[in-house]
């Protein structure tokens, strides 16, 4: 099986900016290039400058393998999460890791805690490993990340989402529709004054959009939402900033979790079913803790692992569909 996966030089468009290209478009020559690669300092500033201009328009990623091993295989798969700081995204690596390391490949691992200029250091810190592949969580945040990876020709494999026009491949769920589901069912239980809570990243705006989208179809008035900083603790305090809501969703279960918290604190959350509850709270995610806590947490259960092998035997094989849905489930206990 690891014979499948696609080299470099075979990927989706072609061959990948080689060092003598950038040479030709900088004007200068290919030991010049090399310099600034590895010796930056020997190089006058304009030159290099220059240089990097024109490595930046070719999209051209130095080689980090040693030069004696610059063509060949290295056997590793490059894996971008936004964070490894809950375990939302740790089935969907899981799962990954247990397709591809069986077969003698490695996983490398990098974050780009939701920050749109690290994801791009992140993408051109891996593919200078030269990988045989990369699978991210999401699509490329900006023109950059996604130039780097279509220059890459290699397999690329988005995931946790739907975009219509992947790069290469994509193995999610509609982001959107799991809004909308959310919604329905919350206007289903008679809940008038909804809203949202998360961060701003493009999947969870896509779930805000569904759920905002269905509360307006069925006459309610626009959700609120509300936007929480990822590096603290907000969602336990978000009550406070949501006077007289009845239902909220989370764009994940840790903040659905906080904010449960807070509601108890407040004497707003009971041991008992959904329908006793004066706040109903639904979130994403189907954490382990989802069903430990009381009342247990109503929540979007995603298929992670079936993500992470899915996104696996993508990179390994070309034939097929390369743009599958893998769904999503609406599970309803006590919060909601």
């Amino acid at each position: 099986m690891s014979s499948e996966v696609t080299d470099p030089g075979t990927g989706p468009t072609g061959a990948a900016p080689t060092l003598s290209e950038v040479a030709k478009r900088a004007g200068v020559s290919s030991i010049t290039v090399s310099r600034v690669v590895r010796m930056p300092d020997l190089v006058a500033p304009e030159t290099r400058a220059r240089v990097e201009q024109a490595m930046r328009d070719l999209g051209y990623i130095p080689n980090l393998v040693a030069g004696a091993l610059a063509s060949a295989r290295t056997n590793s798969v490059g894996v971008l999460v936004p964070t490894i700081a809950n375990s939302i995204f740790a089935d969907t690596v899981q799962g990954l890791s247990d397709k591809l390391e069986p077969l003698g490949f490695s996983v490398i691992l990098a974050q780009s805690r939701y920050d749109a200029a690290r994801e791009d250091r992140m993408l051109a810190a891996l593919l200078s490993r030269r990988p045989e592949a990369i699978i991210m969580v999401g699509s490329p945040a900006t023109e950059e990340g996604s130039r780097l990876l279509r220059n890459a020709r290699i397999p690329i494999v988005e995931t946790w989402d739907l975009p219509a026009n992947p790069i290469d491949a994509v193995a999610g769920f509609d982001n959107y529709k799991a809004g909308v589901a959310v919604a329905k069912h919350l206007v289903a239980q008679g809940r008038k004054q909804l809203a949202f809570i998360g961060g701003d990243d493009p999947r969870g705006t896509r779930r805000w959009f569904g759920f905002r989208d269905e509360a307006l179809a069925n006459g309610l008035a626009e959700p609120r939402r509300l936007i929480l900083d990822r590096k603290d603790s907000g969602s336990v305090a978000a009550h406070a900033r949501l006077p007289d809501v009845d239902a909220v969703f989370a764009a994940n279960d840790a903040h659905a979790i906080g904010f449960m918290s807070g509601l108890r604190k407040a004497g707003l959350l009971r041991d008992g079913p959904a329908s006793a509850q004066p706040v109903a709270v639904i979130g994403l995610g189907d954490l382990e803790m989802a069903r430990l806590i009381s009342p247990t947490l109503s929540t979007i259960s995603v298929h992670g692992d079936a993500i992470g092998r899915t996104a696996a035997t993508l990179t390994l094989e070309r034939d097929g569909e390369r743009r599958i849905d893998l769904g999503f489930e609406l599970v309803l206990r006590d919060s909601g």
